[in-house]
């Protein structure tokens, strides 16, 4: 009877085992997390930078992968570089003495504020279509329009003019509060915004302005295009696990049996570090909306650290982009681990490969929920943290049950790491492996912790106790960056302003005048057919009371001369000769109307007298037959009088030589100058 009953009691532990990872597979294909905000990273650090959330106002120091989000200020000082790689395309490079802000960065776009300093933007990649880049500047804004390099110099806050440089090929539009144009790969503007000059610009040749944060960009450029060359983009991964590049350098894509294509690390990148594993070096930061993210100090753990699955697999870690069942996208996250608080101690270890989604920030959304940005359909207050929204209760009760299978045979006890709650979030100190028990413990406490997930306190909660690793002084930058300006308009929440800009800055709010080719009856008119070209650069506004239609259907008051020629063959003869009698009477009257061939001058002409009225007598009436008759105009129009030839002007000959004599001859007088006086003087 007994052993009756054990074998019926191992049946319904084993039947649910058997079907925990199809059930669980399908929940966690459909699933979305509740934070999907989009995140940049840290790619490359030198020198000092700083930074500050959005919901917070202590400045943190930069690190090497560390996310970026939207709202984020960044400040470098002098001497310092640093790369923000925005996804497998997008590089954005800011040089020293330079403040950033993160305007907008969702899937739709991107936009960021320069009020002050340098920056280099890459664009490997570009459909202005899909997705949109935009710079603000000093009453300035840049659009991106194609792929390229594009530089920003903002100056000083006391600078009164900007430059933007494009090359490699891309186009942007510059906008500032009065006008807007168009700038091609090669060459410079130089913008001014105060003084004489204000709202005017000036191009000239990009090349004459490059100096040494231009090499610098460029040397970047070569070590991305090495790395994209070695990447597996759509092979191993797909594009939204940007990073990836990094791992040809650091390690090698093995095939296993368990987890079919992982990747694992060469020995070389990995000894420097005393007991590696995955989660053991690096440290806590507070990123909102996420809440606590894990930054590796690794240089290629980005994407290992925030997407897949570290598995353990024969006796070495291994990475796998994935879980054991793909989602329809991989989202990224802030760590993929299981978190344990256990006897004042936070305890970590990697997430299985054959767990689903855990959200250890779940207690931080829940007291701020309705607060959050980017939250996709959280679920309602009231409902059990287990539990997924529209997820059958049934279903939702075996993926718990199974879901919470101590993973004592995939995570080794050498993986739990531990630190103390004194400690967690302050720095990178204390981090430790845990020891056996610690670890045999927290690893089987899993089901406590996936309804319970640990109450952790938020940055602002540890009172500024952080240690000098993460908490940095305010830079001097941003306190400039409140009196500047940025931007040619108030910028929109996630929109692009370009559109916006050019209708009111290029087009002045009335429609661009659209390029449509001229057609006639039978099809387009050629280039040579043209007659007349569109002027313009919009459609012009209208005068006149009458409209553009008005004047198209408007009908001739009179008929042209030439289509009475042209009609004469189809009209009868009466009405011809008619025609013909009033065409002739026309031109008699025009031929009167024209001026004399030779008319007088101005000082010959004689003012006409006026003579007194005429009274006739009646000897000077006329008689009938006197009075002159009535001729009928006649058919053949009439000849114009040629003027008569004139003859030529009569020549005057000269007077005829008379033959002269010596005698004849007399000696001509001297003249004035040469005449003596009586006394010979």
């Amino acid at each position: 009877m007994h052993s009756a009953k054990k074998v019926l009691r191992a049946v319904f532990l084993v039947i649910p085992l058997l079907f925990a990872g199809n059930v669980f597979a399908a929940v966690s294909d459909d699933y979305t997390p509740e934070v999907t905000a989009r995140v940049a990273r840290i790619s490359f650090l030198r020198g000092d930078v700083q930074i500050r959330r959005a919901d917070g106002e202590e400045w943190e120091r930069a690190a090497q992968n560390l996310p970026i989000v939207e709202g984020d200020e960044i400040a470098t000082d002098a001497g310092a570089r640093l790369e923000i790689q925005f996804n497998s395309v997008n590089y954005l490079r800011l040089a020293e003495n330079s403040h950033l802000r993160i305007v907008n960065l969702k899937d739709e776009g991107i936009a960021v504020s320069l009020p002050q300093g340098s920056l280099s933007l890459r664009v490997l990649e570009f459909d202005k279509d899909r997705a949109y880049f935009e710079i603000d500047a000093p009453k300035t804004t840049v659009s991106v329009q194609k792929e390229g390099m594009y530089r920003v110099d903002a100056g000083d806050e006391r600078a009164t003019e900007i430059r933007v440089s494009v090359t490699e090929k891309g186009e942007a539009r510059i906008y500032s509060e009065t006008f807007g144009f168009t700038l091609r790969g090669g060459r410079s503007a130089r913008i001014f915004l105060a003084g004489n000059y204000a709202g005017e610009w000036e191009t000239a040749d990009a090349s004459r302005y490059a100096d040494e944060f231009d090499e610098w960009a460029l040397e970047r450029d070569a070590v991305i295009a090495k790395r994209l060359r070695d990447a597996h983009y759509d092979e191993y991964y797909d594009r939204d696990i940007y990073g990836a590049e990094d791992l040809s350098e650091y390690g090698e894509w093995i095939h296993t049996r368990k987890y079919g294509y992982v990747w694992r690390p060469f020995n070389n990148s990995i000894s420097q570090y005393a007991d590696w594993s995955p989660y053991r070096y690096g440290h806590w930061r507070w990123v909102p909306p996420y809440g606590w993210t894990w930054i590796n100090d690794e240089p290629w753990g980005w994407a290992t650290y925030h997407h897949g699955r570290w598995v353990y697999d024969d006796d070495t870690w291994v990475w796998s982009p994935y879980g054991k069942q793909r989602s329809r996208r991989s989202w990224w996250q802030p760590a993929l681990v299981v978190l344990v608080t256990l006897n004042s101690n936070v305890c970590w270890y990697p997430l299985p490969y054959n767990y689903g989604h855990y959200d250890y920030n779940r207690h931080y959304r829940r007291n701020r929920r309705g607060r959050t940005p980017n939250v996709n359909n959280p679920p309602a207050a009231n409902q059990p943290p287990s539990i997924i929204p529209g997820e059958n209760q049934a279903i939702a009760k075996i993926r718990r049950r199974n879901l919470v299978v101590p993973p004592l045979e995939t995570v080794p006890l050498t993986g739990v790491v531990s630190v103390t709650e004194s400690q967690f979030g302050r720095g990178r100190r204390g981090f430790k492996t845990a020891p056996l028990d610690v670890a045999r413990t927290a690893i089987v406490k899993t089901p406590e912790i996936i309804e319970t997930p640990p109450v952790l306190p938020t940055f602002r909660e540890l009172n500024g106790k952080v240690s000098r690793e993460i908490q940095a002084a305010p830079p001097m930058i941003a306190k400039i960056e409140k009196r500047v300006q940025t931007g040619a308009t108030v910028r929109q929440p996630d929109v692009s302003m370009d559109g916006e800009l050019r209708k009111t800055r290029i087009f002045g709010n009335r429609p661009p005048l659209e390029a449509k080719p001229f057609e006639n009856e039978t099809g387009p008119v050629k280039e040579k057919e043209i007659e007349k070209r569109r002027t313009g650069a919009v459609v012009r506004a209208e005068t006149n009371n009458d409209s553009r239609e008005t004047r198209k259907t408007r009908t001739p008051v009179f008929t042209p001369r030439g289509d009475l020629q042209n009609n004469t063959e189809n009209q009868n003869p009466e009405e011809r000769d008619n025609r013909q009698n009033e065409r002739q009477k026309r031109d008699r009257r025009e031929i009167k109307q024209l001026p004399p061939d030779n008319p007088p001058a101005a000082e010959q002409r004689e003012k006409p007298r006026r003579q007194p009225p005429f009274q006739p007598t009646p000897t000077d009436r006329p008689t009938p037959s006197d009075r002159p008759k009535r001729e009928e105009p006649r058919n053949d129009p009439p000849q114009r009088e040629q003027p008569r030839p004139q003859p030529p002007p009569k020549r005057e000959e000269a007077p005829p030589v008379k033959n002269e004599t010596k005698e004849d001859r007399k000696p001509s007088p001297p003249l004035s100058e040469n005449r003596k006086s009586k006394d010979g003087q």
